[in-house]
């Protein structure tokens, strides 16, 4: 009954120091008591330690307030320099929206100047290709006209040869035999046939020979001096010398129409490239422009995107600076307040419980465990 009785009282004892062991269990009260039972024991003034406690309470709220004030300040300049860096990446943003419409600008501008000149070097390829076939074609004309006269000199030179063997008294033509006469007449102009089938577009004048070899061949009978073919063929020489050089003349005259036109055509082919030339130069240098223009444009663009990038950057890291910042404020803010109160509290306990926040601080003492953690209120234990 006796041990029933004791084991009541301290149960009832333990109940009354649970508030005082709730202090002890936190690290920053254990100090606090700690500091207490040092007092006790060296026989200051209970009243001293209330003194300190209130001075510690102030001290804490002390520095409270002046962690407020330099995080406001902190904060402030924080908002104020997140502001600054804003307005930098806004103004950077509106310089690369800028750029970017310049380019936007630029850009179709350069594919409209390239069709210009794609368009233009194909006529000049086309103007090129055609002024080439007219040459070629004037070329050709003029081969064979050449070739025309060639074969009407030719044909002059045969003709006329043949008239100076009738015409020119002092010719040793004249002193052969009657038949050698007309033998000398009949060969050459069976030779001067035979070379105009070589010709490549009088061979007209192949037949004529012929015809004039055949004449002189019936004629070999004849005599020479007294014969009148020798005058059929004197006639006969000077229509066909007349009919060549009224065909020449023909042909000549076909060939200056046909000149004349090609100068006219080439002229305003000339004109043509010339002007092709003129602007594709202008457009040419047009595009050097524009392309060193978008060059340009484009670097500074590049620029400003990493300059903005960059300036981002630098915004994200402050203001994850002045979170983490804010962050440790409020921990540091909550720890101190949590000390404040407990000191508080303990102040609080303790006035109103002296006798028994003493008696907790001494048997505490007593227990041996100066941390307060583990010491038992039972009475004691010699006792039944």
């Amino acid at each position: 009954m006796k041990i029933l009785v004791l084991c009541l009282i301290a149960l009832a004892i333990a109940d009354k120091f649970d508030q005082f062991r709730a202090f002890d269990e936190d690290e920053f009260g254990r100090t606090l008591i700690d500091t207490l039972q040092m007092q006790m024991s060296t026989g200051e003034p209970i009243a001293r330690f209330i003194e300190i406690m209130r001075n510690l309470e102030t001290s804490i709220e002390n520095e409270q307030k002046e962690d407020d004030k330099a995080n406001n300040e902190y904060q402030n300049q924080c908002t104020e320099d997140i502001k600054v860096l804003q307005q930098e990446s806004a103004n950077l943003e509106r310089r690369t929206v800028e750029i970017q419409s310049i380019l936007d600008e630029l850009e179709p501008l350069r594919s409209y100047k390239q069709g210009q000149a794609d368009a233009k070097n194909a006529w000049k390829v086309e103007t090129e290709k055609k002024l080439a076939d007219l040459v070629k074609k004037r070329e050709t004309e003029k081969a064979e006209f050449d070739k025309k006269v060639e074969e009407h000199d030719y044909a002059t030179f045969v003709i006329e040869t043949v008239r100076r063997m009738f015409s020119d008294k002092n010719q040793s033509f004249l002193q052969m035999n009657n038949e050698a006469q007309w033998q000398k007449v009949r060969d050459y102009f069976i030779n001067a046939s035979e070379q105009a089938k070589k010709f490549e577009i009088k061979k007209s004048y192949s037949k004529m020979f012929n015809v004039f070899a055949e004449i002189a061949n019936a004629a070999q009978a004849e005599d020479f001096q007294n014969s009148p073919t020798v005058n059929r063929i004197v006639n006969l020489c000077d229509l066909m010398l007349k009919q060549i050089e009224d065909s020449k003349a023909l042909e000549t005259k076909a060939e200056q129409k046909r000149l004349n036109m090609f100068v006219l055509e080439k002229g305003n082919f000339d004109k043509d490239l010339t002007s092709l030339n003129n602007a594709l130069a202008q457009l040419t240098a047009a595009i050097l422009g524009l392309d060193n223009r978008i060059q340009d444009q484009k670097r500074d663009l590049s620029d400003y995107n990493a300059r903005l990038a960059a300036k981002n950057k630098q915004s994200e890291d402050r203001g994850g600076e002045c979170r983490e910042k804010a962050y440790n404020y409020q921990l540091t803010r909550e720890k101190r307040e949590q000390k404040r109160q407990l000191v508080s509290q303990i102040i609080g306990a303790f006035s109103a419980n002296q006798r028994d926040f003493a008696e907790y601080v001494k048997l505490r003492g007593q227990a041996g465990d100066f941390r307060g953690k583990n010491f038992q209120v039972l009475g004691n234990p010699t006792e039944d």
